[in-house]
């Protein structure tokens, strides 16, 4: 269990922020140039801060900023009721209610500002050591086989061995675009997600081209709709390649099904669609099934990316990791949390997650921060 705050929360304030992309990240639901974020913050009596963000991607998970900041304004009146030194009483009461990249921001705001009040790092919170170096792999967003190749190369010049196709639905042109990658980077992991994108005969098909061209695919993502659960089953019987869940798994009651009957070898663990305690908890479960696992996200900030690499790092257990699209932001208003060498992800020993927003052109100014709640207001 984890340790209330001792101090009491004062307040909870809110803004947007927006922060362009050096391409288009583009999945088999669509895309987005820009990353269209929301932070939160929490307020202790001490006037210390704790940080958190909200990364909807209406292409994924069908939530936009407007509706996480309705969500938001919902559950104020209900929060002077809730014991918000406790996480637990935060996450248990409000979490059913709530988008994913909501709960998300609520709960990394407040493991950020308790471990700025007792001066230890989010990964010592979860764990007490750095268990697990994390290297990442990096995204190659869909486009045409050129566009594959020449983002393939990119990453492999600057140290990537893991390359993450996003793939659609179009079964000869990812093929394509999957032989591209191979060609200039044989030695690399291949790792496809179709974030729902395939019908059960393209998908069969799909299969049946990679093993009959012995493409090295570690894994296949989130092939079919979560309804389609007959179709995955399927698949998984007749396929060599193991299947991840993304999409099919959001919530810690669904793993140990999908996992024994559900066609999936493993689960990629997000906090922005699941929560950060319900993912721990998806993380536990899922160890316990001796399931595959991997830590990826949304279009995330340094902020968000840098608390998963924090648990990542004191949970352990993960096949994979993908906190790449930090490397997709070639500007933003935050400083410190994680950094990159090659496709390694170094963390510091920064108190809570250690990402702390600028005032770089004026993007952090008081003035532009919203009171959504304060305690006896």
């Amino acid at each position: 269990m984890i340790s209330p705050i001792q101090e009491c929360i004062q307040k909870l304030d809110f803004r947007s922020v927006d922060i362009p992309l050096n391409e288009s990240f583009q999945i088999s639901g669509g895309g987005s140039e820009v990353a269209r974020l929301l932070l939160l913050r929490w307020t202790s009596d001490s006037g210390e801060f704790g940080w958190g963000e909200a990364a909807p991607f209406p292409a994924y998970d069908g939530y936009d900023r407007e509706t996480v900041v309705e969500s938001l304004k919902a559950i104020t009146p209900v929060l002077d009721d809730i014991e918000l030194r406790d996480i637990y009483r935060i996450s248990d009461t409000l979490g059913g209610q709530l988008p994913g990249p909501l709960l998300a921001a609520l709960e990394m705001a407040w493991f950020d500002l308790k471990g700025r009040i007792e001066g230890i790092p989010i990964y010592e919170i979860f764990g007490g050591i750095q268990q697990q170096e994390l290297k990442t792999g990096i995204t190659v967003v869909i486009g045409d086989s050129d566009h594959a190749e020449r983002s393939a190369m990119k990453f492999l010049k600057k140290g990537f061995r893991r390359l993450k196709i996003k793939i659609q639905g179009d079964v000869e042109l990812d093929i394509a675009r999957i032989e591209a990658v191979h060609r200039c980077a044989s030695d690399c992991q291949l790792l496809l997600d179709a974030n729902c994108g395939y019908s059960k005969v393209d998908a069969l098909h799909l299969v049946s081209e990679i093993e009959n061209r012995s493409l090295p695919v570690s894994f296949i993502e989130q092939l079919f709709d979560p309804s389609d659960s007959d179709a995955q089953r399927t698949l998984s019987e007749s396929s060599s390649i193991p299947m991840l869940a993304d999409e099919s798994c959001t919530r810690s009651d669904e793993v140990i099904n999908l996992i024994q009957q559900g066609g999936f070898d493993g689960i990629n663990l997000k906090t922005q669609k699941s929560g950060v305690l319900e993912a721990v908890r998806m993380q536990e479960l899922a160890q316990k099934q001796n399931a595959r696992l991997m830590i990826g996200g949304m279009v995330e900030s340094p902020l968000s990316m840098t608390f998963s690499a924090h648990l990542a790092t004191s949970l352990g257990g993960f096949d994979w990791i993908d906190l790449d699209t930090p490397l997709f932001m070639p500007e933003h208003p935050f400083s410190g949390g994680i950094d990159f060498k090659g496709d390694i992800v170094l963390l510091n020993n920064t108190a809570g997650h250690g990402v702390v927003p600028t005032d770089q052109h004026r993007t952090f100014v008081e003035s532009d921060w919203a009171t959504v709640w304060q305690k006896g207001a």
